[in-house]
């Protein structure tokens, strides 16, 4: 399973498969709720509105879908120029980003607007910054900044093997690369203190808690480690039995959501959530055991 995204209400999570395949899980009873809805390919990008009304997806076929959420039915479906295309909605639910080498970006009911953002590479994820001014894409050659009415490139941080980026709650970027993760300051492009390590193979999802105290991170080494996410001391983490794809904070920030390659959906409950103001250092050793709530697989699941 390669997208995961929580509902607003928390209560519920929307999965993307390599079958094509959007379904939305209720997280207490590990069942599907609704009907599954299909892309006729596989699917290259999956995001939910900020509000919870709607879900988009993106298909290698270039084809984008909108969902809604409490109906479970396609509602609108476009297209974009380029195949495999990535997505990411703006804070105010008003813009969706499209794109694998242009991003183009549209309102959620598919209207193109203003300009083409021209990456030139290939681009495998990207988000907007919390005010919605800028976007953060993540390429084959690292990391790149853009101003969204401008489409203009405001940074661009080299960087092998960097899977996946998160914006601060203040918009600090944060970049995971290799088997560490970078902090930088999103307007000068300054890297911020050193390197937090810990992660003994490639880290490809970052999540950050509700309130921004915690930083996750998921990793091919088995294990889903958690920060502070202004000091980058640990603070904990889980285990899988075999690698983790992604990680996702429920909006209450009590509880985690995570996949593995066995294609389970784990759900943790966070006990680290009042200890960040009054933590000591630890090693990265330190093993910290979450309550595991619930685990589900649906059949033949990617």
């Amino acid at each position: 399973m390669r997208w995961l995204e929580y509902l607003p209400d928390g209560r519920c999570v929307v999965t993307g498969s390599r079958d094509g395949t959007v379904r939305v899980w209720n997280l207490e009873s590990g069942k599907q709720e609704g009907t599954s809805t299909k892309h006729e390919g596989e699917i290259s990008g999956l995001a939910v509105t900020w509000g919870g009304t709607k879900i988009i997806s993106s298909g290698c076929n270039g084809k984008i879908k909108t969902w809604d959420v409490e109906l479970h039915k396609l509602v609108k479906e476009w297209s974009h120029p380029e195949s495999c295309p990535m997505i990411s909605i703006s804070p105010d639910d008003r813009l969706v980003a499209v794109g694998t080498k242009n991003m183009g970006i549209y309102t959620v009911e598919g209207i193109r607007v203003n300009h083409s953002i021209k990456v030139g590479v290939i681009v495998w994820l990207m988000c907007f910054s919390p005010n919605g001014n800028k976007l953060a894409c993540r390429t084959e050659d690292g990391i790149s900044v853009y101003n969204v009415a401008s489409g203009t490139v405001i940074l661009g941080l080299g960087g092998d093997r960097v899977f996946d980026v998160l914006w601060s709650h203040d918009s600090r970027l944060f970049a995971s690369d290799g088997s560490t993760i970078h902090c930088w300051n999103s307007d000068t492009g300054k890297q911020i203190g050193h390197p937090w390590r810990g992660h003994i193979s490639i880290i490809c999802s970052l999540s950050l808690s509700p309130d921004g105290s915690i930083l996750a991170s998921t990793s091919w080494d088995t294990a889903v480690h958690f920060r502070n996410a202004t000091t980058g001391d640990p603070i904990g983490r889980l285990q899988h039995d075999k690698g983790v794809n992604t990680v996702r904070f429920s909006p209450s920030g009590e509880f985690v959501v995570s996949t593995g390659w066995d294609g389970k959906i784990y759900v943790w409950r966070v006990p680290w959530l009042n200890s960040v103001t009054h933590q000591v250092a630890s090693p990265f050793n330190c093993v910290l055991t979450p309550a595991l709530i619930c685990r589900f697989k649906q059949d033949n699941l990617p």
